[in-house]
């Protein structure tokens, strides 16, 4: 899912540049993707194929992913995943 979203940034965005946060949470991984660039439309009705995989890769790993636009501009892609889903895909 980050190199899905790291390739819709540099297709799509238009960013010079992005941010990849991970964090460990007590319950939950967290990993946010966040860029500046020109964000989703309006008229970008149905998700690309690249944006449907990311949501069903989430849903196969018991998280969740939201596609947001922060008020600075640009895209956050964040998936959460809890705990107990992580421990168990973990080899």
């Amino acid at each position: 899912m980050l190199q899905e979203a790291l390739n819709n940034v540099a297709r799509h965005s238009g960013a010079s540049r992005a941010w990849v946060r991970l964090h460990f949470l007590a319950n939950s991984l967290e990993l946010a993707v966040e860029d500046r660039g020109k964000g989703f439309t309006k008229e970008a009705a149905h998700p690309g194929i690249g944006l449907v995989a990311m949501r069903e890769r989430a849903e196969l790993l018991g998280g969740r992913i939201e596609f947001a636009q922060p008020t600075a501009g640009g895209t956050l892609v964040r998936l959460t995943v809890p705990k107990e889903k992580m421990e168990s895909h973990v080899e």
